[in-house]
């Protein structure tokens, strides 16, 4: 039985059971699709596809996807970005295992447009059904349904912080805060009921019930060790969640994580979720395998076409090499497919628009970004990575990393050849301090929300992206 109906809940029968059959619906409408809307299957193949044998196996490819990554619709504290991957996730996890079975079972596999095909309509249609499922959810919880109910103690600036995310911004996340609890009356926010006292927390904890799901604490354990201890106690002989909001006033308001030396919890000031071994397997091993497989397909074709445009346009090798900041600050060649004619500044000058050092055929290079290709070569290399924050000449990084303190942790990850701050408009020229403080955070997000459908999720912006000529700044 898949994991996500071992516990019958409204939120599985209501939301995760219809995003699984939207799921089924969609592999299925677009495998007909292909099957006698293209007229591109040959025949000969076509009667095993249309056997009962193969529609079973497109199904239970859609289980088993289930059943692997579960499903998230639901779950509160997700951004639109994060639901996006999630279904990119779900919808690739789906179209391996169906052909990967198909190949097996039946020797048999979509011809190349038609598996293109299948995979981008499926991706494309995962997101569309999974973001209307999430605003759907968000409208009902937004009516009151579906609530997940919280109560909070303390007054202090940084629980007052969390009442206005929960009763703010967050409302269609469904949380519904029952009140606050605090020596200081006066400092309840407007609209937040006043429950009474710190003290009066525990026994309304208790005559609750079910009806509270969490606690969130804001008093000082060190001064109220006492107290904490028994709402502690209380809230787990509940089963009612005990969460402590601490004071962090004066630290940089991130992603932070928490470990143990010892017996002690010491709070790290950035999540490094790629900071493990088999995150940096999973990571290097997609590298490998995208680069690899451009590397002996398509780059040899476009390493000629170059090749002939930019000896055609300006002498000097068609490759163009620079020392660049990577991984943990250590210094790489950087590889790029020469757009500009050589001069002495190469190292220390960014490029701007209408640049004379920039010669016509290098415009088309730069404006495609077919210049940056020849760095799959630095991701099979492992200096880079396909997904990752841009490496910045040493010139700014020996700038930057002066007026800009949290600039050198976007090298806690490896440097790649398209990244989430480019993607968002970070790219290009950085005309101002603020263009490069832009791009620094959006770098530093990425290395503290990595994920496996975050780095998919950038690939195809960065596709889509190239297709409709969208960033202003390339050039």
């Amino acid at each position: 039985m898949l994991s996500i109906f071992k516990t019958t809940t409204k939120e599985t029968l209501f939301y995760k059971l219809p995003t699984l059959i939207g799921d089924i619906l969609i592999q299925v409408g677009v495998l007909e699709f292909l099957l006698h809307g293209t007229d591109m299957v040959r025949e000969n193949n076509l009667p095993k596809y249309e056997q009962v044998g193969s529609w079973f196996l497109l199904v239970v490819s859609c289980l088993l996807t289930a059943w692997l990554l579960g499903i998230k619709i639901n779950e509160r504290g997700r951004s639109s970005v994060n639901i996006a991957n999630r279904a990119i996730l779900n919808a690739a996890a789906t179209f391996i295992l169906y052909n990967g079975l198909m190949a097996i079972i039946y020797e048999l596999v979509l011809q190349g447009k038609l598996l293109g095909l299948q995979a981008v309509l499926t991706g494309v249609l995962y997101i569309l059904w999974h973001l209307l499922m999430r605003r759907a959810i968000g409208l009902f919880r937004r009516k009151g349904a579906n609530h997940y109910t919280v109560a909070l103690v303390g007054s202090e600036p940084n629980m007052l912080s969390v009442c206005e995310f929960l009763t703010g911004s967050y409302t269609e996340e469904g949380y519904s805060v029952h009140g606050m609890f605090t020596q200081h009356p006066e400092e309840v926010p407007a609209g937040i009921r006043y429950l009474g006292t710190p003290e009066d927390a525990i026994p309304y904890v208790t005559q609750q019930g079910e009806a509270l799901k969490e606690v969130l604490c804001s008093l000082n354990p060190a001064t109220e060790t006492d107290y904490v201890n028994r709402l502690v106690s209380t809230c787990e002989a509940h089963m009612v969640r005990f969460k402590y909001v601490p004071g962090m006033e004066g630290y940089p308001k991130r992603k932070m994580n928490i470990s143990q030396l010892g017996n002690v919890n010491v709070i790290s000031l950035h999540e490094e979720p790629l900071n493990t071994p088999l995150a940096k397997l999973v990571k290097r091993t997609g590298d490998l395998v995208l680069s690899g497989l451009f590397l002996v397909t398509l780059f040899p074709i476009i390493w000629l076409v170059c090749a002939i445009g930019i000896k055609l346009s300006s002498p000097g090798p068609v490759l163009f090499k620079q020392k660049r900041t990577g991984y943990e600050g250590k210094e790489f060649w950087c590889y790029k497919f020469r757009s500009m004619h050589a001069s002495a500044d190469a190292d220390t000058k960014q490029a701007v628009k209408g640049d004379s050092r920039v010669f016509r055929f290098g415009e088309f290079l730069r404006r495609s970004s077919i210049d940056e290709l020849p760095q799959f070569i630095n991701v099979f290399l492992g200096d880079m990575s396909v997904v990752g924050p841009r490496p910045h000449m040493l010139h700014h990084t020996d700038i930057y990393s002066d007026l800009i303190g949290d600039y050198m942790i976007r090298h806690l990850a490896k440097p790649g050849i398209t990244g989430w701050a480019q993607v968002n408009g970070c790219r290009g020229e950085t005309k101002e301090l603020a263009d490069m403080r832009a791009r620094v955070e959006k770098d530093i997000w990425y290395i503290e929300h990595w994920s496996v459908e975050l780095d998919i999720s950038i690939i195809f912006m960065t596709i889509w992206q190239l297709i409709r000529h969208q960033d202003e700044k390339a050039y």
